[in-house]
């Protein structure tokens, strides 16, 4: 892994760094250990930040724990928020922060495969008692799956921690990498790498034909409970609540936030990083683009209130 110097030094030869900003001496030869957001970053770790989230909540500077933060040129100065580790000022920090992972980080986000269809769960990956891998499936690397487990045909599952009661139809693919990219200054895209998993909880049920990607950084979660319809796009740090239901044709965006006993009807799409709170009624085809409060029933396109479930 590289030291907080090393990757200063890529950022300058890359003429993305505008400044960086060291709160505390001597931390250039401070080794990385990996990738994490900004908000559960620690020692060791190298986040980023967008400018939206530091308009929004400033805080998230001062409060920011880890070792390194690529953080907008705009940003507030060293003194203004008192953060911790460096802070370095880029001129789009999540270029940076993508150039910055695909040079240094990029054996976190391999997957591997079994090399023989005799041996269809890779070395590294870990099955419990009574899990039950129908033909076809192909189980990749950083996976632990509990037992009592269903996996249906031609299934595909990586970089994924599986509970205990849970069943999948055919034809899914959990824990593959999402899709997200940043446009250059060039018109170029440079794939965002993904370094995280999908947790899936206690009773959940996936639908044939589902893909859950994993994290770009963190975690998508199925919560305990969920339960998923066939042709469902979960993307990346999704999170889906417990004893929510999901029903074909839907879509969550990045990041989006569902609370626990939402219901998401039939071709409903969700905005990446919205929020839907406990017991909301996403109704069929909606297209909603803001958080939506607990337990309202939104319908159209855009989505609009109509009414609380307590008023059904």
């Amino acid at each position: 892994m590289p030291t907080i110097g090393e990757v200063v030094g890529f950022l300058r030869d890359i003429g993305e760094a505008v400044m960086p900003l060291v709160s505390s001496t001597g931390l250039a030869s401070l080794r990385l250990r990996g990738l994490q957001t900004d908000e559960k970053a620690g020692p060791g770790d190298m986040a980023w930040i967008s400018p939206a989230h530091v308009r929004r909540v400033p805080e998230r500077l001062r409060t920011f724990a880890g070792s390194l933060l690529i953080c907008s040129e705009d940003s507030p100065t060293e003194d203004e928020t008192n953060t911790r580790g460096v802070r370095i000022r880029c001129r789009h920090p999540r270029l940076a922060f993508i150039k910055t992972a695909r040079q240094f980080f990029m054996d976190l986000a391999v997957t591997d495969w079994p090399e023989s269809r005799d041996s269809p769960v890779h070395p590294s990956s870990t099955l419990g008692p009574n899990v039950k891998l129908c033909p076809g499936v192909v189980i990749g690397s950083n996976v632990s799956i509990k037992g009592d487990v269903l996996v249906g045909p031609n299934s595909c599952i990586a970089n994924c921690i599986i509970a205990s009661d849970v069943v999948m139809g055919a034809n899914c693919s959990i824990g593959l990498p999402g899709f997200g990219y940043e446009k250059d200054e060039q018109g170029r895209y440079w794939r965002f790498p993904n370094f995280g998993r999908v947790v899936i909880e206690e009773g959940v049920e996936i639908g044939s034909n589902t893909c859950v990607d994993r994290g770009s950084i963190g975690d998508t979660l199925i919560g305990k409970g969920a339960k998923i319809d066939n042709l469902v796009h979960i993307a990346h740090n999704a999170v889906v609540g417990e004893n929510s239901i999901i029903i074909a044709h839907a879509m969550l965006g990045g990041s989006a936030r569902l609370g626990n006993g939402v219901w998401i009807a039939p071709c409903a799409s969700l905005m990446n990083q919205i929020s839907v709170g406990a017991g909301a009624i996403i109704g069929m085809g909606a297209v909603v683009l803001k958080d939506v409060e607990p337990g309202n029933v939104m319908v159209g396109n855009p989505a609009r209130r109509i009414r609380t479930e307590a008023e059904t």
